[in-house]
């Protein structure tokens, strides 16, 4: 419903509108599929089935990128939008066939007012953040945007803290210290990972002049290689522990960051820009389906959709503000544009080693149904 919306929007605030229902849905989506994976398998099965999970994930995202790069060399950018009706609507056919139904759920609290002040912080603090990259001086309205996001997530801990069990993010939910080292991991290797994603076809159209049609088939590798290895997250997490598949992620990731600052204006795809691309590739595929079991058993079965959630959370808003922290980049043309891609690399690359840091807060040991609160 919110891509057909976007597809017909008329105009830039229904299309804002539009996009922000069809957000709705995926935020549903993501966490809801990863519960069913929880539930479904036992403690020896669980990793296998999220890199599983996670593969299926990479091909989707990196077929789309290409078709989307030829549909936009050739057509309308509408025409992106409109083909995800049929997508989603064999997925609905797929999941009412083949997910199993689940006992009926018994009376829950719903915290909306913890949504809404948390979705209005996010959104205060990003456009504040972006009206500053982009070259704002610190005005009237930056200041108020800033403040108001702060004051909004200030008074969402406290909030949430009052209401205990009952609160969208219960502090319990955050006793085990390796959930709260996997989602700081995750805060930091994203946000690092959307500098790079953002950026790179960017600069490979603007910058190197390459088509849109490579820029969409540029992260292939990155797909390809979580396709392969994703499967293996089981015998990894086996064979080396909870922490050192993320801890190799986080290091490799870095590395591909450093890098990227070989692009430059003549930048070619195989000679300048794959080396990092396939560096971030393998980094990602050690760390993604790893990370993801850790979220889910490290927490009780029963609460694995609200760890999948607050993991999904907490990567979609590092990317947020990421993003708006590169808005003075995208502006740029030139050597400019190079100049303030090569010091976003360098940030990147210090982001990405800071997570391998991270990990160590993460409770040692293989992976198991259930760690009790540390």
């Amino acid at each position: 419903m919110g891509a057909a919306a976007v597809g017909f929007a008329p105009s830039l605030a229904p299309l804002i509108i539009d996009r922000f229902l069809q957000s709705l849905g995926e935020a549903v989506i993501l966490p809801n599929s990863l519960c069913v994976l929880g539930r479904a398998f036992s403690a020896d099965k669980k990793a296998r089935a999220v890199g599983i999970w996670s593969a299926a994930a990479a091909v989707a995202s990196g077929v789309a990128p290409a078709i989307e790069g030829a549909i936009l060399d050739q057509g309308s950018w509408r025409t992106t939008f409109l083909m995800l009706l049929h997508v989603s609507a064999s997925a609905l056919a797929v999941g009412a066939v083949w997910i199993p139904k689940a006992p009926p759920p018994g009376h829950a609290w719903v915290d909306v007012g913890g949504a809404v002040v948390s979705t209005v912080g996010l959104g205060a603090l990003a456009a504040g953040l972006t009206s500053l990259t982009n070259g704002s001086r610190p005005n009237l309205w930056v200041l108020v945007t800033l403040i108001a996001g702060l004051g909004c997530l200030v008074g969402l801990i406290v909030t949430q803290r009052r209401l205990g069990d009952s609160a969208m993010l219960s502090p319990s939910l955050f006793a085990p210290r390796s959930v709260v080292g996997a989602n700081l991991f995750t805060a930091l290797l994203y946000g690092s990972l959307t500098v790079m994603l953002t950026l790179i076809p960017f600069v490979m159209i603007r910058g190197a002049h390459l088509s849109t049609l490579v820029a969409g088939l540029a992260f292939i590798p990155l797909q390809v290689l979580i396709t392969v290895v994703s499967p293996l997250a089981g015998m990894l997490c086996r064979r080396f522990g909870r922490r050192w598949p993320l801890f190799a992620g986080g290091a490799v990731v870095a590395s591909g960051c450093t890098m990227a600052l070989r692009i430059g204006p003549n930048a070619t795809y195989w000679a300048d820009i794959f080396p990092s691309i396939l560096l971030v590739a393998l980094g990602m595929s050690l760390a993604i389906a790893p990370l993801t079991t850790l979220v889910l058993t490290s927490v009780e079965a029963d609460r694995a959709g609200i760890a999948s959630g607050v993991n999904s959370a907490v990567s979609r808003g590092a990317s947020l503000f990421a993003i708006a922290l590169l808005g003075g980049v995208l502006q740029q043309g030139g050597p400019q544009l190079f100049s303030g891609f090569h010091m976003a690399m360098k940030v990147a690359s210090v982001g990405c080693v800071l997570p391998t840091l991270a990990v160590f807060i993460i409770k040692p040991g293989s992976h198991v149904d259930f760690i009790p609160p540390d």
